[in-house]
């Protein structure tokens, strides 16, 4: 009687009502639902995920309709869902795959953990090309070209791959045989002057030497009776060490660079109190993307007090700014982050272009359809915690 009250008076569902109340949780909620409508409540394992099932639809899809596809088979798809009331995305999935629907229900959190670890398992490219055996010069050649802060080796048995984190990937590729003396040519001083017989941990500062140039690295050294690992990374000074502000929590980091992967990381900014998106607008691209990114801050602030990521001011005059930003253009940055206080007529077109991934601080005075008619489709709203800390929210953006 109290939901049905409840309902009367605010809306929605009647589960919703009884959730409000604290009649029944969010999972007994599920459940109830799953049986209502005759459907499984499952709790799949991402390894367990049809690959081309999944790839039915985009990353972008999936976190934007809570929705994933998990398994093709006979002319079915089989589709996991977080509510069965889902009829416009799962009426679009099935006009372009022209295949019969079944339906699976699981949290929201679980969805979003699948999304996030199904897709970033990459390609089948990929793996096939881990198991082509490549010299270990040509492995740690791609990491550091490629800005990796962590890569080494794995020896297991006769097995050794050398690997390098990608921005958040890890790639990795069976090495030659002759690795070792490759590692010991690079390193100076070579592991074989650092580790006496029987070390089982070591670590030390080192200099990688490769095609003439000289990258300071600290080398950490582990072995046991499964095998070797050599961990190295480079002695670069980490500008994120200087940002006042706590990163979002991993599963909304990996969601946005997921989407970012994707190409459809355009996000508009967004806090409550305003001020605080205009103040942490800085620092969004050394907490939002990885430091091998190549990225850009926009401001209309003739002198910003932050430079610890690239800043470039606006001329005065809001007529340049466009040929100002055109000529940004052309340097091809991943990330752009904006917060420019002038009318958005004036610089948001020439600044989403920039590069592919944009964040662009938001006042809430500012109509937000001119920013969807520009492709933007996610708000990152930002608040502070009771221990002054970041609440970071990530959802697609609302009219």
């Amino acid at each position: 009687e109290r939901a049905l009250a409840h309902q009367k008076e605010n809306g929605g569902f009647f589960g919703e009502a009884l959730l409000a109340l604290g009649v029944v949780s969010q999972e007994e909620l599920e459940w109830g639902l799953a049986s209502q409508f005759d459907l499984p409540y499952v709790f799949p394992d991402p390894e367990s995920i049809d690959p081309e099932a999944a790839s039915l639809v985009t990353p972008e899809w999936a976190l934007a309709h809570l929705t994933l596809p998990i398994m093709k088979a006979s002319g079915v798809l089989t589709v996991v869902v977080d509510s069965p009331f889902k009829t416009e995305a799962l009426e679009e999935l099935k006009h372009r795959t022209e295949l019969d629907i079944e339906l699976a229900l699981a949290s929201a959190g679980k969805i979003r953990e699948l999304i996030r670890s199904v897709y970033a398992r990459g390609a089948a490219e990929e793996e096939a090309e881990a198991q082509v055996p490549r010299p270990l010069g040509e492995v740690f050649g791609a990491a550091l070209d490629q800005g990796a802060d962590r890569f080494g080796v794995s020896v297991r048995g006769m097995r050794a791959t050398g690997w390098y984190d990608d921005r958040g990937t890890v790639r990795r590729r069976l090495l030659t045989g002759g690795w070792e003396s490759e590692l010991e040519d690079f390193l100076v001083p070579p592991p074989g002057q650092e580790l006496r017989e029987g070390d089982t941990v070591a670590e030390w500062v080192a200099r990688l030497e490769r095609n003439g140039l000289a990258v300071p690295v600290h080398v950490q050294y582990l072995a046991a009776l499964a095998g070797v690992e050599y961990l190295i990374r480079p002695a670069r000074e980490d500008p994120k060490a200087r940002v006042p502000f706590s990163p979002p929590p991993s599963g909304v980091l990996s969601e946005v660079r997921l989407l970012a992967r994707s190409g459809s990381a355009r996000f508009l900014v967004t806090s409550d109190p305003p001020d605080l998106a205009v103040e942490v607008g800085p620092y969004l691209n050394l907490l939002l993307v990885d430091t091998g990114w190549r990225t850009v801050h926009v401001t209309d602030d003739p002198e910003p007090a932050v430079q610890e990521d690239f800043t470039v001011s606006l001329p005065d005059d809001p007529e340049e700014w466009p040929s100002t930003l055109e000529e940004l253009r052309s340097f091809h940055f991943d990330a752009v982050s904006a917060t420019v206080r002038g009318d958005p007529g004036h610089w948001l077109r020439p600044v989403l272009d920039v590069a592919s991934s944009a964040f662009v601080v938001w006042d809430p005075g500012w109509k937000r359809p001119a920013a969807e008619e520009l492709g933007v489709k996610w708000e990152l709203r930002l608040s502070r915690r009771e221990d002054d800390g970041l609440e970071w929210t990530l959802g697609p953006l609302q009219g």
